[in-house]
């Protein structure tokens, strides 16, 4: 059980007719509706709140109270997302800049989806239902505390930040709002990602010549589509490492969490620890606005997620009826479309659109695929995701209530509800997780090989990974799997899944490797593939795996400590330079002049000797000298073969590597980075320190890490006006966000983390900066979790709440 204070009530607040008083010298007091449950926060000196209450509700106010101190105007901006009141507010033409979509939808497109939501009916039917598909009771209290938490100290009068205090779009929000913020993180990685194209879906009208062949898609609409399929970017993902007893020196189990994601917006991690004595006491990070823990830890086992390569969607190509551009064919029968009309006040006056629905979803217009909406065919995309969201919430509050990792296995397994995630998980009898379980279409290799539509959706398919179905047939539906809480989707003995004692380990590529000894076998392409080429962050975790367990790093003893996971994840090792700089350092140097793809001729001379000095480094350390070239010679588009010696699925790990210089794009693309340097005025030996950082206030806090190959990988921006890095030229935007290092041992976990990009968005708060700090000189923050690890924590303050 968890360190807990108790107090003598020294005086009542009249402020909403509540009390609550802090304990640390001169903060100021703290109100909150009045009842008799009370909620303690104990925040420690990063900014980590540990809640303890005695009933979910109560639990669920004072997270909420904890989260609104430093985060309130970041989540009540997504609110107004959420309600379809963007235009309203910010104007219908600029973008509703989605940190997960590949093409952001402007703000008047994400209002007529989201309105389509909250008209749709989903939330009613849910809240209604019995569990597994309507919340357990536990979980409907969490909510309706978090509800009652925010609205409370909205109207506290404590809300001062100037980015939302005052605003007209800043309301109380209600279950119907963090319904669909759970719809919101469920469908990053399917519904989201096609916003814009189901808002641009409208049937052809008579004499259109709209039943044109489309041209096959382009390279570059390719691309987009594989960033589509892939929550945004192909680069981007993240870590995660379980250790068994087999690998860890005392013989227990370990995680290493490291999700990539935004630095910017809801998509952010908050670090909390929640407990309600004897039913719940889960410590880790949280999406903002989704109540419960989504990667932690417990007294018993520790979980982590990273991008899974599952589609949890497909679309569906349907024959219309001649004639009828709304009707579509299914098996020889005429089925009409339904409509849902929308409205939006664009706060210039009212826009109506009409989305068209279908038995295989909404229909979306994709012009990337060549999907277009013609006199003969329609297309549709159908989401596993956009249903069953308090399904999800009841597996996280199970999860964090598991004591092993056959339990959380057979959790995932019942409730089938992870959303785009893989799972990897250890315990405190050093077993390890790794599994790809979670909501997936039932969609077989057969019925793919039956189903998929010859022409373009074949090319998009054999390109992408995108399926297609055919919609004229009931044989194409998705499959219902005997077990499944719902229709539709394959069941977890479908699916990819092992528990073991000596690792697992995944960085975005497909189930095949989690453990390289023991590869899996195929499973349905669309949950991924095998015998394919893997990511530079797959092979080098299973390098340092390798070497940490043998010994051969250079850290001491053989097998895994706390102290030596976080040495190895923070070495910021570039597999990429390991691979190619000494042959692209012997290139420059035999032919220093060349001609950038702008036709500008470069003297290669000096960036030849900036690249020969970071062959010391080979990392993304703050002092890499000449890394910032090397990562914007790599970040350019490459034609042509790049890899020396290519892959060979016999030795996955350690092919492809070298450079084929023979390539003209090897060198032209290294003049193109001189040129990039050169225009911002950055000198070629500039190391990652010199660019690459994190603006909080006045602070410059410069960041390492590396977006070639680097474990620990971030991304910065360019300058090139992208939404989503809103910063300046090297403002880090995506990448390592919560990092936790957790070890179950017998008298109960020890974990170290950080949160990159520091607890708050609030820049008032003392959590706006400080974590970003430590991480800059990579430093770690203790997570408390037992009493006595509390009760040993300097500079924590103490606030009980009445709910």
């Amino acid at each position: 059980m968890r360190f807990r204070r108790t107090f003598t009530v020294a005086g009542v607040l009249s402020l909403l007719g509540g009390l609550a008083f802090t304990t640390a010298a001169g903060a100021a007091s703290k109100s909150s509706p009045s009842s008799s449950d009370k909620v303690t926060i104990v925040t420690d000196a990063a900014g980590i709140p540990h809640v303890t209450a005695d009933n979910f509700f109560s639990l669920g106010y004072g997270e909420a109270w904890a989260f609104s101190e430093d985060n309130f105007c970041t989540l009540a901006n997504d609110f107004v997302t959420l309600n379809g009141e963007r235009s309203k507010y910010f104007g219908p033409n600029k973008l509703a800049v989605d940190y997960s979509a590949a093409v952001d939808p402007t703000n008047l497109d994400s209002d007529m989806f989201w309105q389509m939501m909250k008209d749709s009916g989903m939330y009613q039917s849910e809240i209604k239902a019995k569990p597994p598909i309507g919340p357990l009771p536990q979980v409907l209290q969490m909510y309706k505390g978090f509800i009652a938490g925010y609205n409370a100290y909205l109207s506290s009068g404590k809300l001062k930040d100037p980015r939302c205090a005052g605003k007209p779009w800043v309301q109380p929000i209600t279950l119907e709002e963090m319904f669909l913020r759970g719809v919101q993180i469920a469908t990053e990685a399917s519904s989201q990602q096609f916003i814009t194209y189901e808002a641009l879906a409208a049937p052809p009208s008579a004499g259109s010549g709209g039943n044109a062949s489309p041209s096959r898609p382009t390279a570059k609409e390719l691309r987009l589509l594989r960033n589509m399929s892939e929550s945004g970017s192909s680069s981007r993902g993240s870590n995660g490492i379980g250790i068994g007893r087999k690998d860890t020196r005392n013989k227990d189990g370990m995680v290493l969490a490291n999700p990539h994601f935004p630095w910017y917006g809801t998509e952010r991690f908050f670090a909390m620890q929640l407990d309600v004595p004897g039913s719940y006491d889960a410590e880790g990070g949280t999406l903002m606005g989704f109540p419960f823990v989504g990667i932690g830890f417990n007294s018993d086992i520790a979980w982590t997620h990273t991008v899974s390569t599952s589609h949890r969607f497909t679309l569906y190509q349907l024959n219309l009826a001649k004639g009828h551009p709304t009707r579509y064919v299914v098996n020889g029968k005429t089925i009409p479309m339904g409509t849902e009309t929308v409205s939006v006040n664009t706060g210039s006056g009212t826009v109506h659109h009409t989305f068209y629905t279908t038995r295989y979803g909404t229909v979306v217009v994709v012009p990337p695929a060549s999907y277009v909406w013609t006199t003969t065919n329609a297309y549709t995309v159908d989401d596993v995701n956009i249903r069953d969201e308090f399904r999800a919430a009841n597996q996280y509050f199970e999860m964090g209530r598991a004591t092993s990792v056959q339990a959380l296995l057979s959790i995932e397994s019942k409730y089938l509800a992870i959303p785009t995630f893989n799972t990897i998980a250890a315990d405190k009898t050093g077993h390890v997780l790794y599994g790809d379980v979670g909501n997936t279409p039932g969609v077989s290799a057969a019925l793919i090989k039956q189903c998929l539509p010859p022409g373009i959706p074949s090319f998009v398919y054999a390109e992408t990974g995108i399926v297609t179905l055919d919609g004229s047939t009931t044989k194409c539906d998705w499959a219902t799997a005997k077990g499944t809480p719902v229709p539709g989707i394959l069941s977890a003995s479908e699916e990819p899944h092992t528990i073991r004692t000596d690792y697992v380990e995944n960085s975005n590529d497909s189930y095949w490797l989690a453990n390289p000894s023991h590869p899996f076998r195929a499973y349905s392409p669309i949950i991924g593939a095998i015998d394919v080429q893997q990511g530079l962050r797959t092979r080098l975790g299973d390098l340092m795996i390798a070497e940490r367990v043998a010994g051969t790093d250079g850290l001491g003893k053989p097998k895994f400590t706390i102290p030596t996971l976080q040495k190895m994840w923070e070495s910021d090792r570039s597999l990429l330079a390991e691979l190619v700089l000494k042959p692209l350092v012997a290139a420059c140097f035999k032919s220093p002049m060349q001609k950038a793809s702008s036709g500008t001729k470069v003297n290669l001379v000096w960036a030849c000797q900036a690249l020969k000095g970071y062959e010391k480094y080979e990392n993304g350390h703050l002092n890499a000298s000449g890394g910032w070239l090397f990562a914007i010679w790599y970040n350019q588009s490459f034609s042509g073969k790049f890899w020396r010696v290519p892959f060979k699925v016999k030795h996955p790990l350690t092919t492809p590597y070298g450079l084929a210089t023979g390539n003209p794009d090897i060198l032209r693309n290294l003049a193109g980075a001189v040129l990039a340097l050169r225009a911002h005025k950055i000198k070629l030996t500039a190391t990652y320190g010199d660019v690459q950082h994190s603006t909080r206030g006045k602070d410059v806090i410069p960041i390492h890490g590396c977006s070639t190959g680097c474990f620990n990988a971030i991304y910065p921006g360019l300058g090139n006006g992208d939404p989503f890095f809103p910063g300046n030229y090297g403002e880090v935007g995506d990448g390592s966000s919560l990092v936790m290092t957790t070890e179950l041992t017998p008298n109960g976990p020890v974990s170290q983390g950080i949160v990159t990009y520091s607890q708050a968005t609030n820049p008032a708060s003392p959590f706006y900066a400080n974590m970003t700090k430590l991480y800059s000189e990579r430093k770690w923050v203790p997570f408390a979790y037992t009493a006595k690890q509390l009760a040993a924590l300097k500079g924590t303050t103490t606030v009980v709440l009445t709910t």
